[in-house]
C-alpha cells in the first residue's frame, strides 16, 4: 500500500500528465471531440481526488495553473480577459440589431428547413 505521500506525489504528477494532454489540443474554444472526451476525464479524475482526499483542491488548481500559464504563455486569468475583450470588442462593432439572430427563420420545424435547403441546392 502507498503511503499518504506517495499517493499525492502519483495523484499530481497523473494530473500534470491529463492537464498537459488537454491543454495540448487547444483551450476552451477548441471543437476537437477529443478535447472534451479528456475534459470529461480530467474532470472525473478531479472530483475522484476531491472525493478521496488525496490532495486539496488548492493543490490541484496550482497544478492546473501551471499547465496553463505553460501551454498558453498567459495565466487562466490573463487569457480570459484577453478573449472576454475580443468578444466584446467584436459585438461592439455591430449595430444591435445585427447582433441579436433573426430567429424567425427557425419558426418552421428542423426537417422543413433542411427540406427547403435542398430544394434550393438543386436549383
Amino acid at each position: 500500500m502507498k503511503t499518504n505521500h506517495r499517493a499525492r506525489a502519483d495523484f499530481l504528477r497523473e494530473l500534470k500528465t491529463l492537464t498537459n494532454e488537454l491543454y495540448s489540443l487547444g483551450d476552451f474554444t477548441s471543437l476537437d471531440p477529443n478535447r472534451a472526451l479528456l475534459g470529461a476525464r480530467l474532470d472525473g479524475f478531479i472530483q475522484a481526488g476531491l472525493l478521496i482526499e488525496v490532495v486539496t483542491g488548492d493543490e490541484m488548481q496550482q497544478v492546473i495553473d501551471d499547465c496553463h500559464l505553460k501551454a498558453f504563455s498567459e495565466t487562466r486569468g490573463e487569457r480570459r480577459d484577453r478573449i472576454n475583450t475580443a468578444a466584446n470588442s467584436f459585438s461592439a462593432g455591430t449595430d444591435d440589431e445585427s447582433a441579436v439572430p433573426d430567429w424567425d427563420a427557425y419558426d418552421s420545424p428542423s426537417i422543413d428547413r433542411v427540406k427547403g435547403s435542398k430544394a434550393n441546392d438543386k436549383r
